[in-house]
Order: C-alpha cells, then structure tokens, then sequence
C-alpha cells in the first residue's frame, strides 16, 4: 500500500514503516497533515491548522507525533525563531506484507490492518470531496475526472503482477510531472519551484489505485 506525494519537499523517496512507526500514523488526522506536507511543501502548525479547520494546538500535538517517528522533520530553511516549518522526509509510505513465518507476524497484521482501514477512510474523503467539487470544475477538467472500477477473475499471483505494472506507470509518471509547490518564501515573490509552469490548467492531481478481492457477499 502506497501514499504518495511531493518529490521536491522530501529527503528520500519511499518509508517503509516499522509496526510502532505505522501505528503512530494510524490516526486520520496525522494520515491528513502528512499527506498535505507532501503535497504543499513545508507550513507551520497554524499553516495546518487554517488548512485543517483544527486548532493549533492539536495539528502542534500531531506533528510532534510524526516527527517522532521520523515522518516528517523541521525545515531548517524556512524556520526562524519561534516559527517553525515540518516538511515531509518521504516521498510516499509502503507497507511491508508480512510472509507468515517473518518474525513478530500478529503485530505486523494488525499495524497494517488499522493503517489501510485509517487509510480508506481519508481516501473516501478525498473521493467525495472530488464528486462534491466535480460540477463546479471546468469542462477540461470534468473530462479528466474519472472514477471507475474494473472487476476481473485473478489468481493471487497475477493480481500482485498487474498491481505491480500500473503501481509501476504511476511511480514513473510521479517521476515525471512533480507536484509544484509554493513555500512561504516563494509565495512572498522569490522564484518559482524548479519545472513550476504559468499554465493555469495545471492541478495537482492525485490518481488512487486500489486492489482487492471482492467480498464473497457481493457476489451472491
């Protein structure tokens, strides 16, 4: 399971988080500030906070949280004084699928269970909030919007390779076309991210791939 994003604001490309590490990620609200860093670049609590509708307080608890458990770190750059900014440290989190005689198995599924379940639901939000936002989008846009689902009969083995191939594509398209991002320095005047573009049918585009056998119930 992968959670990508901002290729110019991270350290390395991919974490791979330990069963403590993905349990502190468990969180909706972690899960959220993360996936914004990755996708903005560097803010502050209160960045977060205006973003989020939360208060400063928690989205402070929450990073300090991520921090600890090497998820994000401070932007030396950008911080001054009392204001700090937290940038992402990766790029996109993978889990590890647990071979069922590796070493502490039980605790490896369950960290992974409550991840992908946490997951899910951000995803569902994020799918929402586009078919909410979907009538207001300009045509060009409503065109590139899609939200489909293909249904087929796999054995394991070939799902993990057709997962595997467009996971693939996707990774090389990430590679590609980075997000563009603007720090608070940038917004202030200062050049624009290296490979930015004035072309204002530009978006960050986020493009979900999930697999996953069908519940026996739905098939009845």
């Amino acid at each position: 399971m992968e959670s990508q994003h901002d290729q110019a604001s991270t350290s390395t490309e991919a974490s791979t988080p330990t069963p403590e590490q993905l349990r502190a990620l468990t969180h909706p609200i972690r899960l959220r500030l993360l996936g914004i860093l990755r996708i903005n670049g560097s803010a502050t609590a209160t960045d977060l906070a205006r973003m989020t509708e939360l208060n400063t307080g928690s989205t402070s608890y929450h990073l300090r949280i991520l921090a600890k458990y090497g998820f994000i770190e401070r932007d030396s750059e950008l911080s001054s004084g009392r204001k700090l900014f937290w940038k992402a440290k990766q790029l996109y989190t993978t889990v590890e699928d647990p071979s069922p005689d590796s070493d502490d198995i039980e605790n490896k599924l369950d960290a992974a269970g409550a991840f992908m379940q946490v997951a899910a639901t951000e995803t569902t939000r994020q799918i929402l909030q586009a078919a909410s936002d979907w009538r207001t989008m300009d045509t060009a846009w409503q065109k590139a919007t899609t939200m489909s689902d293909y249904a087929m009969m796999l054995t394991p083995h070939e799902a993990d390779d057709i997962a595997k191939e467009v996971q693939g594509i996707l990774l090389n398209a990430m590679q590609q076309h980075p997000l563009i991002h603007h720090d608070t320095k940038r917004s202030q005047g200062s050049k624009k991210t290296e490979g930015s573009t004035t072309d204002p049918q530009r978006k960050a585009v986020e493009m979900q791939f999930h697999l996953f056998p069908i519940a026996q119930g739905l098939l009845r």
